[in-house]
């Protein structure tokens, strides 16, 4: 007997239980804030040997240091997500990155420069509204933004993958395994609360553009098309806060926090990004039909069991529809 499982229900190829996905979240945030702590850990020990200075206004000694570990330490939901899914869950961690099982980087590509494309729109629609262009100039060492900003490209791609694979992953998926509604409405929810409260129109705004990112990932069947438009998002924003030396000052706020002109930019970026890719699977299918995305995956049932539930053993299958 065959099935076929979209994204979001993918965790019920594992070991699962009523109990399973409450159990396998508990796991990730346990896992990940040790894992967070011991990497603060190494650098508290790596700025104190080289002679950095470690005070009350900052958890490590510069404000620099303290972006550069929250970054990295986010990065860390992606190597925690993939072990739980796999010890945990007792399913193929590929399952995380899309129903082929891995990282589909043709379409990839396609997402990511779909995404630059409208993150230039939006910091130019932002820069215009609140800067008329005026504020907008290198004020540090050029050097410096040169070596900040190698260390960002670096740094920001992992940290939006991270919480992708935590919010449009791992969460979707689990919570997913009850209704996809439960799924979607529940990880944008985490995902917007996880920025903090905000201003109203900010809170909405992130909730919005998270239920749009979710249904995107389900369309595709795949987080390459979330962590693209995330990635870029927030490159574009750490470079330009790297070029005013934003950085090195103590700041945070977030998009949650942003005033209702931005939050609207930044939501019609996200509908924007949502028409484009749903353009593109229509060029894609008609001109490159191999680098289409599948939605769903095929999986061969050995037990035949009366519904996709608890106990049921599934093959790999490499078949798509």
């Amino acid at each position: 007997m065959e099935k076929q499982l979209t994204y979001d229900r993918l965790a019920r190829l594992g070991f699962h239980r009523w109990w399973t996905p409450p159990a396998a979240v508990l796991a990730v945030l346990l896992v990940a804030a040790v894992a967070a702590c011991g990497l603060v850990s190494i650098g508290l020990a790596v700025t104190w040997a080289l002679g950095g200075r470690i005070d009350d206004s900052a958890s490590i000694g510069s404000p620099l240091v303290d972006n550069i570990l929250a970054l990295a330490s986010l990065a860390l939901f992606i190597p925690v997500t993939l072990g739980v899914a796999r010890l945990v869950q007792r399913r193929p961690a590929g399952t995380l990155h899309s129903v082929a099982g891995r990282l589909r980087w043709r379409w990839f590509a396609v997402c990511g420069c779909l995404a630059v494309a409208v993150a230039v729109l939006i910091m130019a629609a932002l820069v215009l509204v609140y800067d008329d262009g005026a504020e907008v100039r290198l004020t540090i060492d050029p050097w410096r933004f040169l070596g900040l900003t190698l260390l960002l490209v670096v740094l920001v791609p992992l940290q939006a993958a991270g919480e992708e694979y935590v919010a449009r992953g791992f969460l979707l998926q689990a919570l997913g395994a009850y209704h996809r509604w439960v799924g979607i409405i529940g990880s944008a929810l985490a995902f917007t609360l996880l920025h903090g409260l905000g201003t109203w129109s900010g809170f909405v705004a992130l909730f919005v553009g998270a239920i749009i990112w979710a249904l995107l990932v389900i369309r595709t069947g795949g987080l390459e098309v979330s962590i693209a438009a995330h990635a870029a998002t927030n490159l574009f924003a750490f470079v330009a806060t790297a070029a005013t030396g934003g950085l090195d000052v103590v700041d945070d706020t977030n998009a949650a926090d942003a005033p209702l002109g931005a939050t609207l930019i930044l939501l019609g970026g996200d509908l924007t990004y949502m028409a484009c890719v749903i353009a593109a699977l229509h060029l894609v299918a008609r001109h490159r039909p191999q680098w289409m995305p599948a939605n769903r995956r095929v999986v061969r049932v050995v037990a035949d069991t009366p519904q996709d539930v608890p106990g049921v053993t599934a093959t790999e299958d490499a078949t798509f529809r």
